[in-house]
C-alpha cells in the first residue's frame, strides 16, 4: 500500500546534464534492500540529473565538489557529497509524515494535507474490504465523521442514502457527487420509490460500484473543498481512486484473486403471541386478517368449526385446506410464519486483477462478480464489473492515460408498502399454516388460496408470480493527455485535457401477475437511457518564488452534457395468466420523455504558502446551466480557505510531544439548480397519459367524432420565470492536532450552512387555473460538529493496536418557507408524512396525534357510554417526530500481531425518531406478543380533562373486547402511538485475518485468509424490527418503515491470493 501512496504523483522528468563532466559516478538506490526505480538524482543547485532505472541504478557525470540530492515522493530526501567516490549506494527511508499528508482533492489535485483549509477524510482499501461488503455505502458506515449513511433494507440492491453534513434541499437532490478516477458519475436513483405505498425500492446507481476495485476514498465534506466542481457539488464530493499498477514493483505482472463468501439471515425477528387464533371479537373467523379470535386450545370446541362435536375430536376445520384438496381437519398448532418465509441468503463476491508497472507505464485490468441470493424468496442480485486502467509517460513532457469500466447488474426485489408480500408474513396469525397450505388452487394456479384474499396476495404466491426487476448496462470512464514542463528552474506548468463518459441503460419491471388480489393484475415497464459526456481542461502553474514563498494556480473549463430518455408503459388487466407482457393487457397507457441538459463551467484557484507555516487558497467558478430560465442561467460561486500550522513555528521546536498543531478556516458559496427542463417557464406545460395531475389519466389518441385525435392535459404546475438556483453559503472552522509523532491525532471541525432560495412548489388559488407554482423560497440552517480521533496505544515489532473514533452532531432547522406556507410534503402516506416545517428541525414526521391534557399527558375518553371509555383520544394532525439523530459515533479498532489481525467497527446513533408502521400493524392485527395479555385489567397511562391521573380500568373477563378496541380502533388510528426513539448501537463489522509467511506458500507473493461478520449485534429500544429498515430512496429515508424488507446480519470468510 505504501508504494501506491508513494507514486500518487510520479516523478518522471529526466534532467539532462548542462555542464562539463570531469568523471562519472554510478550507484544503486534501495528501500529495505529492494531496488527503488524512479528516484530523482540531481546535482544540488543545478538542473543536472537523472532518475534510477528498473534495477534502482543510476549513472551521472559529476565534479568532486558536487552534492547529490536523492528524492522520491514519500521518502525523506538525502544529500550525499560526491568527493572521491565513484560508486554511491543510497538506502532511502520512508517519510511517514509525508505519506500521511498526501490527499486527493478537487479536480484530482494531490495536496499536502497540512495545506488544506477545510476538512477532508480518507478511507483506505483495507478498511473498505475487510468484511467483503458488496455495497460501497455499507462498507463506509461508522468510518467517517460528518456523514450519515442510511440503508433502506438488507434486500440485494437496496437503496442507501448518504448525507454529508445533513440534508440541505427540501425537494431536490441531497446526494453527494461521486468522482471516479477524475470522472463525475451519476449516482442518484432514476426514479423515486414514489409514495412508498406501492411498488418496489429503486436502487441508487452507486450500486454499480465494486468496493473491491477501490484503492482509496476521499470525502470532501464542505463547500470550500468541493467549490471547484461547481453546481453539482453542493452536497459534498466522494472522490474514488480505483486500483492501478502504480504501486507494483517494476517487472513482472501481479495477479490478485480475492473471494468473499458470506451467509445472511434476518437481523431481527418480531415476537408473536401464540395463544389466540385467527378471528375477531373473540370469535374464530377463517378468512379474517386478524388474530383476535378464541384461544387456540378452544378451537376443537368452537360451535362452527370445532371437531369435538363432529366426529373429529381434538381438531378443527380449516377452509383453506379444503380448497387445496387437503384434509381440512387439523389439531390446533402454532406456526412460525415469519421464520419459515425468510431463508438463509448468500453472497459470493469474487474478483481477479492483473496489474504491472514498468519504467514508463503501468496498467491494471480486472473482472469482478457479485452474486447475491436474498433472504426473501425470489430476491437477489447478479453484478459483473470489468475494468481497464492504463497510464504512461510518453517522454519528458507528455503523459497519457485511460480508465474504462463496464457494469452489468440484474436485481430482483419484492414490493413494498401496501402492495408488499411481506404484509402477509409480518401479520400472519400463528394459528394459520402459511407455508404448509398451498398458495394456489391445484386446478388453477392464478386462483389464490389465502385467508386475506383479495386484500393482499399470498406471500408465497407473490414470490413465485409477481416480478420486481431492474437490469442495467453501464459504461463509464475517461481518457486524458497531459503536458508538463519547467518554464524556469522555479516555475513549472502542467496542462491536462480529459474527456469522460458515463452512459447506461436501465429497464425496470413491476409485474403483478394475473390473479393479483383476486383480479387481473397489471404491469409497469419503465426505462431510462442516460448519456453523459464530460470535458475537462486544466492548467496548473507552480511558482517557487523563493525559499519561503510558493504560489500555485489552476485555471480550467468543464463542459457537462447530459442526454436522458425515459419511458413508462402501464398495462392494466392481463387477458390471461402466464404471459407477463404488456401486450397481454387490456388497457395500455404510455409516456416518453427526452431531455438534454448542459452545464458549462469556468473555474480558477490560487494558492499561496509561506514556508510550511501559512497556506491560503481562493477559488471561483462560474457555471452556465441550461436547465434554468434564459435570463438566469449563469452563477458565480467563490470560496476562500486558509490554514496556519503553529507546530512549524520556532517556539514549537522545544515541544517535542506535539507533532502537529494546525488551525484552519474556510468560507464558500455553491448552488443547486436541479433539473427544471421545461421550456415554458412562464407558460403552462402539457403532458399526456398519466403525466397530468388530475384525478384521471387521458389516454391518446382520443376518439372525437369518430376520428383519433392526439390529446393532452395541461400540467397543473406553473414555473417561475425568475427561478434561481438554491444557494448554500457556508463556513467552517477547525483544528488538527498530532502528538507523539502522530501516534495520537485529533481533528475538530465546526461548520455552518445557510441554504436560501430553496426550490419547491407553492400552492396557487384555483382562479389562476393552476394548482402550484415552482419558485424560490425558504431557508434552512445547518450546524455541524465533527471530531475524528486516531490513537495507536501499542506499536512494537510484533504488536500494533490502533483505535479510531468518528463523532458527528448535525442540527438542521427550517428557518422559513414561502409566504403563507407552513410546511411542505416530502414523502409518506396520507398519514403519517415526512415534511419540512417552518421553525422546526429538518425533516419532521407529521401525522395524527394523541390529544393532550392540561399537564401534557395523553387525554383519555371519560364517556362511560363510549366504546373508547378510558382509552386515549385522537388529537389533531401535527408534527409528531424529529428524524435527525442527536449524534452519530463510530468506533473502530484494529489489533495486529505479526501476521494475525483483529478488527471491529461499532456505530452508535443517539436520538432521532421514526414511525414504525409494522409495529402498529402487528398490534392492530393482534399477532404481536404485546397483545397476548387479554385477561388482566389495565389502566391506560394518561390523564383526565381535569389533569388528574387516569384511573379508569378496562379489560378483564367481563371486558375482553377492550384489548382489540385499544390496539385496533384507537391506537391503530393514531400515528403518534408508533413513534419510537430511533437510538441504536450496532456492531457493524468484526473480522479476524491471517497472512501466511511467503516462505510457506511457494509460488505466491501473499496469501491471506479471514473470517468476518457484519451487523451481528444490535442494541435498540425499537421493538421487533431493525431501526434502519425504511421505505425507500426518497426524502423519508430512515423516517418510516411499514412492511419494509428487513435488514440482515452476515457471517463469512475471505481468501486473498497474490501471485
Amino acid at each position: 500500500m505504501k508504494k501506491i501512496l508513494l507514486l500518487l504523483v510520479a516523478v518522471t522528468i529526466s534532467f539532462v546534464g548542462a555542464y562539463g563532466q570531469e568523471r562519472t559516478v554510478t550507484g544503486t538506490v534501495s528501500d529495505g534492500g529492494e531496488p527503488l526505480p524512479g528516484v530523482t538524482v540531481v546535482v544540488k543547485g543545478t538542473s543536472k540529473g537523472t532518475i534510477t532505472n528498473l534495477d534502482g541504478k543510476f549513472t551521472l557525470g559529476v565534479d568532486n565538489d558536487d552534492v547529490l540530492v536523492f528524492s522520491f515522493i514519500g521518502y525523506a530526501s538525502q544529500e550525499v557529497p560526491v568527493g572521491t567516490q565513484s560508486v554511491i549506494d543510497v538506502p532511502m527511508e520512508v517519510d511517514a509524515e509525508e505519506l500521511d499528508e498526501v490527499v486527493v482533492t478537487a479536480m484530482g489535485q494531490t495536496q499536502d494535507k497540512k495545506s488544506l483549509g477545510y476538512a477532508v477524510q480518507e478511507v483506505q482499501t483495507e478498511d473498505l474490504q475487510r468484511t467483503g461488503n458488496p455495497g460501497l455505502a455499507g462498507s463506509m458506515q461508522g468510518k467517517i465523521s460528518g456523514v450519515d449513511i442510511k440503508p433502506s433494507s438488507g434486500m440485494p440492491g437496496a437503496s442507501t442514502q448518504i448525507n454529508i453534513r445533513g440534508a440541505r434541499s427540501f425537494t431536490g437532490n441531497n446526494a453527494p457527487l461521486y468522482v471516479i478516477d477524475g470522472m463525475p458519475i451519476s449516482s442518484n436513483p432514476d426514479f423515486s420509490t414514489g409514495s412508498s405505498v406501492t411498488g418496489s425500492d429503486i436502487s441508487n446507481r452507486a450500486v454499480d460500484i465494486d468496493p473491491n476495485d477501490i484503492e482509496s476514498i476521499n470525502i470532501l465534506k464542505g463547500q470550500a473543498a468541493a467549490a471547484l466542481y461547481g453546481i453539482r457539488a453542493s452536497n459534498g464530493v466522494i472522490i474514488i481512486k480505483t486500483k492501478s499498477g502504480k504501486g507494483n514493483k517494476m517487472g513482472k505482472p501481479v495477479v490478485r484473486i480475492n473471494n468473499f463468501t458470506s451467509w445472511e439471515t434476518v437481523s431481527r425477528k418480531p415476537e408473536y403471541q401464540t395463544a389466540y387464533s385467527q378471528g375477531t371479537g373473540g370469535n374464530y373467523v377463517s378468512n379474517s386478517s386478524q388474530a383476535w379470535g378464541i384461544p387456540m386450545s378452544q378451537l376443537p370446541d368452537d360451535p362452527n368449526v370445532g371437531g369435538n362435536n363432529q366426529g373429529q375430536p381434538g381438531k378443527y376445520f380449516v377452509a383453506q385446506r379444503e380448497q387445496a384438496g387437503l384434509d381440512p381437519w387439523v389439531a390446533p398448532n402454532t406456526y412460525d410464519n415469519f421464520g419459515d418465509y425468510f431463508r438463509t441468503g448468500s453472497t459470493v463476491n469474487t474478483s481477479i486483477s492483473v496489474s504491472q508497472s514498468t519504467e514508463n507505464a503501468n496498467y491494471s485490468i480486472g473482472l469482478g462478480n457479485t452474486t447475491q441470493n436474498g433472504v426473501a424468496p425470489s430476491t437477489g442480485m447478479d453484478r459483473w464489473n470489468a475494468k481497464g486502467k492504463f497510464d504512461a509517460t510518453v517522454n519528458n513532457f507528455f503523459s497519457v492515460g485511460v480508465s474504462a469500466n463496464y457494469v452489468n447488474t440484474n436485481i430482483n426485489k419484492l414490493s413494498a408498502g401496501n402492495d408488499a408480500a411481506l404484509a402477509g408474513v409480518y401479520a400472519a396469525p400463528t394459528s394459520y399454516d402459511l407455508k404448509g397450505i398451498p398458495f394456489a388452487n391445484p386446478d388453477n394456479p392464478y386462483q389464490q388460496i389465502y385467508y386475506r384474499s383479495p386484500t393482499f396476495d399470498n406471500p408465497y404466491w407473490a414470490a413465485q408470480n409477481n416480478v420486481f426487476n431492474d437490469r442495467t448496462d453501464r459504461f463509464f470512464g475517461n481518457a486524458y493527455v497531459q503536458y508538463e514542463t519547467d518554464i524556469t528552474q522555479d516555475l513549472d506548468i502542467r496542462v491536462k485535457y480529459q474527456l469522460g463518459v458515463d452512459t447506461y441503460t436501465t429497464h425496470f419491471q413491476d409485474i403483478f401477475e394475473y390473479g393479483h388480489r383476486g383480479a387481473e393484475g397489471k404491469i409497469t415497464n419503465r426505462g431510462v437511457t442516460n448519456n453523459i459526456l464530460n470535458s475537462l481542461t486544466t492548467v496548473n502553474l507552480n511558482w517557487k518564488i523563493n525559499t519561503d514563498n510558493n504560489l500555485s494556480a489552476i485555471i480550467g473549463n468543464e463542459v457537462n452534457d447530459t442526454r436522458k430518455k425515459t419511458y413508462t408503459q402501464d398495462g392494466q388487466q392481463f387477458n390471461f395468466g402466464g404471459w407477463k407482457h404488456i401486450e397481454n393487457t387490456k388497457v395500455i397507457t404510455a409516456q416518453e420523455e427526452q431531455r438534454r441538459t448542459r452545464t458549462v463551467g469556468f473555474f480558477a484557484s490560487v494558492s499561496y504558502s509561506y514556508k510550511s507555516l501559512l497556506y491560503l487558497t481562493a477559488t471561483g467558478r462560474t457555471d452556465y446551466v441550461s436547465t434554468m430560465p434564459r435570463n438566469n442561467r449563469n452563477f458565480f460561486y467563490p470560496s476562500i480557505s486558509g490554514s496556519f500550522v503553529l507546530s512549524e513555528m520556532d517556539f514549537m521546536d522545544d515541544v517535542d510531544k506535539v507533532s502537529l498543531l494546525k488551525l484552519r478556516a474556510s468560507w464558500a458559496q455553491v448552488g443547486q439548480a436541479g433539473e427544471y427542463f421545461e421550456n415554458f417557464y412562464a407558460l403552462p406545460t402539457y403532458g399526456g397519459g398519466w403525466f397530468g395531475s388530475g384525478p384521471f389519466p387521458i389516454s391518446y389518441p382520443l376518439a372525437i367524432n369518430g376520428a383519433n385525435v392526439n390529446s393532452y392535459t395541461q400540467n397543473a404546475k406553473l414555473f417561475d420565470p425568475n427561478l434561481k438556483p438554491q444557494n448554500t453559503a457556508s463556513y467552517e472552522l477547525g483544528a488538527d492536532l498530532g502528538f507523539l509523532n502522530d501516534r495520537i491525532t485529533l481533528s475538530y471541525t465546526y461548520s455552518r450552512q445557510n441554504v436560501t432560495d430553496q426550490i419547491f412548489a407553492v400552492p396557487l388559488t384555483a382562479s389562476t387555473g393552476f394548482e402550484e407554482l415552482e419558485t424560490n423560497g425558504g431557508k434552512i440552517t445547518t450546524n455541524a460538529h465533527e471530531v475524528t480521533l486516531n490513537v495507536i496505544p501499542v506499536q512494537t515489532q510484533d504488536w500494533t493496536w490502533s483505535v479510531n473514533v468518528n463523532y458527528s452532531r448535525i442540527i438542521s432547522k427550517v428557518d422559513e418557507l414561502a409566504e403563507g406556507v407552513e410546511s411542505i410534503f416530502l414523502g409518506g402516506f396520507t398519514t403519517p408524512q415526512v415534511r419540512a416545517a417552518a421553525g422546526f428541525a429538518f425533516p419532521v414526521i407529521y401525522g395524527s396525534s394523541f390529544q393532550r391534557g392540561p399537564n401534557g399527558g395523553i387525554l383519555v375518553n371519560e364517556d362511560p357510554n363510549s366504546a373508547d371509555y378510558g382509552l386515549p383520544m385522537a388529537g389533531p394532525a401535527k408534527i409528531i417526530g424529529d428524524v435527525t439523530p442527536d449524534f452519530i459515533l463510530g468506533f473502530g479498532t484494529n489489533l495486529n500481531y505479526k501476521t494475525w489481525s483483529l478488527g471491529a467497527t461499532f456505530e452508535w446513533k443517539q436520538g432521532g425518531q421514526m414511525y414504525s408502521g409494522s409495529n402498529g400493524l402487528i398490534n392492530l392485527y393482534g399477532v404481536s406478543e404485546v397483545t397476548a395479555d387479554r385477561t388482566n385489567p389495565f389502566i391506560y397511562p394518561g390523564e383526565k380533562a381535569d389533569g388528574s391521573p387516569n384511573d379508569i380500568q378496562r379489560g378483564g373477563e367481563s371486558d375482553s373486547g377492550a384489548y382489540q378496541r385499544r390496539y385496533d380502533n384507537v391506537e391503530g388510528n393514531i400515528n403518534e402511538a408508533y413513534i419510537y426513539d430511533n437510538s441504536f448501537v450496532k456492531l457493524r463489522e468484526l473480522s479476524i485475518g491471517y497472512k501466511f509467511p511467503n516462505k510457506i506458500i511457494k509460488g505466491t507473493t501473499s496469501l491471506g485468509l479471514s473470517v468476518f461478520a457484519r451487523n451481528i449485534l444490535l442494541w435498540t429500544e425499537l421493538p421487533n424490527f431493525d431501526p434502519e429498515s425504511s421505505q425507500g430512496n426518497n426524502n423519508m429515508g430512515g423516517s418510516f418503515e411499514r412492511f419494509s424488507m428487513p435488514n440482515t446480519n452476515s457471517f463469512g470468510f475471505g481468501v486473498d491470493i497474490t501471485f
